[in-house]
């Protein structure tokens, strides 16, 4: 298991960016396809029966943990809170599902999607956005605190303009996988 000193940030990776039209983003990668289903990816976890069931309760009390803390941070720092969206949610549950399926803790996604693709997809269409990853950190509490001692994710949270946030985290080796995704809209 990956401790969570080790917990690799990509910090080059964090991004922000003011997307407006015929403006570059930092992220690469090919346009998003109009009309692609989307789907939340759900953690799974066994039922005492044996069976596999969708663990949204968990999911759900992680992000608003995450969340207040963030939040706290955002306060402190003079900056209004941000506030949970089902469509960031799951952006930033499906890009977690996928880290840990493959392993990699990358803001490229293992169909070639970045943070802005997978935003669209699950339907919100962002001004500005931003996105954290992390891996290890058992806690909502570690991996806020991980963010916030990465001078880079520290700028990233405490960006006033965000108005937003999605998050994502699921169980696999090397993990807990992470994802922190602030916006705002147009």
């Amino acid at each position: 298991m990956t401790s969570p000193l080790r917990s690799t940030f990509l910090a080059a990776c964090t991004l922000l960016t003011a997307l407006l039209p015929g403006t570059q983003t930092a992220w690469a990668g090919p346009p998003p396809v109009p009309g692609a289903p989307t789907h939340q990816v759900p953690r799974w976890t066994a039922a005492a029966d044996g069976r596999r069931h969708a663990d949204t309760d968990r999911a759900g009390g992680m992000a608003a943990d995450v969340v207040a803390d963030v939040n706290e941070r955002r306060a402190e720092a003079g900056c209004r809170p941000v506030r949970l969206r089902s469509s960031l949610n799951r952006a930033a549950r499906a890009h977690s599902a996928d880290m840990a399926r493959s392993g990699r803790l990358e803001h490229t996604g293992s169909d070639g999607s970045d943070p802005l693709q997978r935003m669209r997809a699950a339907g919100y269409r962002p001004a500005y956005a931003g996105e954290a990853i992390a891996d290890g950190a058992d806690t909502a509490s570690a991996v806020v605190t991980l963010w916030m001692d990465s001078p880079s994710h520290r700028d990233l949270i405490l960006t006033c303009r965000f108005t937003h946030a999605g998050v994502g985290m699921a169980d696999g080796s090397g993990g807990p996988w992470w994802t922190l995704d602030l916006a705002a809209k147009r």
